[in-house]
């Protein structure tokens, strides 16, 4: 497994997740849908685990968790 993290950030949820890499929803920071038109929200990464979590922290959003299919 890759030792890559990425944070996803959902403005109109305000919600997002720590995932890893390769995992299928992030695909690498570019999501699973084919096109990002950046209006929901924003892939931020590739981090370690831990600077992962400092910046899941620090977009302060109410429901930040971590990735349930790919548990980081």
């Amino acid at each position: 497994m890759s030792s890559e993290f990425y944070v996803y950030e959902n403005w109109r949820r305000d919600r997002g997740g720590i995932h890893r890499a390769e995992c299928r929803y992030c695909n690498f920071g570019k999501g699973f849908q084919a096109e990002d038109g950046g209006k929901n929200g924003k892939w931020h990464g590739p981090y370690d685990r831990d600077t992962a979590s400092t910046k899941a922290n620090s977009l302060n959003r109410s429901g930040m968790k971590e990735c349930s299919v790919c548990k980081p």
